[in-house]
């Protein structure tokens, strides 16, 4: 019955890094729908075509600008899940917690896909 639920998540991996966007999809997609981006580009539309039920993204810091583009997410699409993976937070207290009011989880880079997918199966399992 769990694998079923799995099968129907819809994860969305944008990373401007597109062989590491495939890397993950590819360890992904065994247990679920996986698109992965380059880019934030028409991501609203992007969410609601593809029923995106995970959002997996990737950024290099945390400025005014994606805190304003998650909390426009989570505004939005009430019900999906947002994963950052980041690569330096700011060192700036309030950004990075707001932050962490907007996400589901943040993860560093580098990291073991392993934890990933852990966390990303934490939020079915109560479901």
């Amino acid at each position: 019955m769990a694998e079923e639920l799995n099968k129907k998540v819809n994860i969305l991996v944008i990373d401007p890094d597109e062989d590491f966007a495939r890397d993950m999809q590819m360890f992904l997609e065994d247990t679920y729908s996986v698109d992965i981006r380059q880019s934030i580009d028409h991501l609203d539309y992007t969410i609601i075509l593809n029923k995106i039920d995970v959002i997996i993204m990737a950024i290099d810091s945390v400025n005014v600008n994606i805190l304003k583009l998650i909390e426009q997410l989570r505004k939005n699409h009430k019900k999906i899940k947002i994963i950052i993976m980041y690569t330096y937070i700011s060192s700036e207290k309030e950004i990075e917690q707001k932050l962490m009011k907007y996400t589901d989880d943040i993860i560093t880079k580098p990291f073991d896909v392993t934890v990933l997918k852990n966390k990303v199966d934490s939020f079915w399992v109560s479901a």
